[in-house]
């Protein structure tokens, strides 16, 4: 799977996932309420009954004229007999100090003292382990449960993505197949093209005509190797002057932007990186290509390059404020109007990642766009630095 593919993976994964585990948090909330109403229920009835067995017994001793005589209650509860001193008379607490304003006691305050017992002191420990064990088998259940709902969404995030993964191999097949057997032909065309400028044909008009198509075939035909084989093509990096591949850059386009009259100026100051030459310079040949395309004719394309700060300006139909972001996406174009893949952009955007190069973009809607690339500095090393 792509990167592409793997992110809409974990985007569906984590939605899925995340919807579920609110829903079945929801339910165990509910749930839980619902139990432990029922378990203090149960525990307010159980106390009620304890409190009224030791009531009828203390009577029982009063009226028989007897010494009463304190029985433990049965398993899970404790009580404590008190004196109007609140001091214990009977007790099985291990804590002999009761303090009957604790609210996890219940206490009943006899109306009139009984065997000096003024107040009749109830703690059961039941109740609480139910509980405890109530909210770690629903902690288990939630547990258990997205692990099954993660497993789940996974193979149904593959079940769903396969069609579109196999479109999408198709297509990788196809930009491949093209690219490849454009290679040839562009090859043969561009030594056709030097052949001739070196011969004594003397309509130049006709081979700049043929010089001119070759360059945007040979545009074309980069743009969709790279795509088609970026992640196979082994990474060459070097150190180079940028002002210098720069240059050389903007004399290939020259010829083009001629078509429409258009002039490339170039101020440029020695900087030197360290990083796959074709990559950087794929990414100054798409940056200068799509300024000749959406620049107005017989206007000015500014290159500049100091501090490591490189700048394409062009006077032209410029970039919508929706559109900026969006703008280095894959098949995004500026205009509908204008012809293009839309690939342009994203090149420059994922050669500008894997150096860390930072870019962005500034333009006024129909009348000037530049974009920014600032390079991180060279280090003694001979590597760019990280910024």
């Amino acid at each position: 799977m792509n990167k592409e593919e793997l992110k809409t993976l974990w985007g569906f994964l984590i939605v899925y996932v995340a919807s579920a585990l609110i829903l079945m948090v929801i339910i165990a909330i509910l749930y839980y309420r619902n139990e432990t109403y029922k378990i203090n229920e149960k525990r307010l009835m159980e106390i009620k009954t304890v409190i009224m067995g030791y009531e009828k017994e203390l009577m029982r001793a009063e009226m028989d004229k007897v010494p009463y005589a304190f029985h433990p209650p049965k398993e899970f509860f404790s009580v404590a007999l008190l004196n109007r001193e609140k001091q214990p008379l009977f007790s099985n607490f291990k804590n002999q100090i009761v303090d009957v304003n604790a609210t996890r006691y219940a206490v009943r305050e006899l109306a009139t003292p009984i065997n000096e017992v003024a107040y009749i002191v109830v703690d059961e420990a039941k109740s609480e382990q139910e509980i405890f064990t109530l909210k770690f088998i629903i902690f288990l259940s939630i547990f258990i449960s997205a692990i099954f709902v993660g497993i789940e969404g996974y193979f149904l995030s593959r079940f769903l993505l396969k069609p579109v993964h196999s479109r999408i191999e198709k297509l990788n097949k196809f930009i491949k197949d093209s690219s490849h057997e454009l290679n040839t032909p562009v090859a043969a065309l561009m030594m056709s093209v030097s052949s001739l400028k070196q011969s004594s044909f003397s309509d130049r008009r006709i081979i700049n005509h043929i010089s001119i198509s070759t360059k945007l075939i040979s545009q074309i035909y980069n743009s969709l190797s790279y795509i088609a084989f970026n992640d196979i093509d082994e990474v060459f990096e070097e150190s180079f002057d940028l002002a210098l591949l720069i240059q050389e850059s903007v004399s290939y386009f020259n010829e083009i932007a001629a078509t429409k009259e258009n002039t490339i100026t170039a101020q440029l100051q020695t900087t030197f990186i360290h990083m796959d030459k074709s990559r950087i310079q794929k990414v100054i040949h798409n940056l200068l290509s799509n300024a000749i395309k959406y620049s107005y004719p017989k206007t000015t394309i500014s290159v500049k390059l100091s501090e490591y700060l490189l700048t394409v300006t062009d006077k032209g139909i410029g970039i919508s404020e929706e559109n900026k972001k969006t703008i280095f996406k894959r098949f995004e174009r500026r205009s509908t109007t204008v012809g293009g893949f839309g690939i342009g952009l994203d090149i420059v955007n994922s050669v500008c990642k894997m150096y860390r190069i930072k870019v962005w973009v500034e333009s006024v809607a129909m009348k000037e766009t530049t974009f920014y690339l600032q390079f991180p500095p060279l280090r003694n090393g001979g590597t760019n630095l990280s910024v």
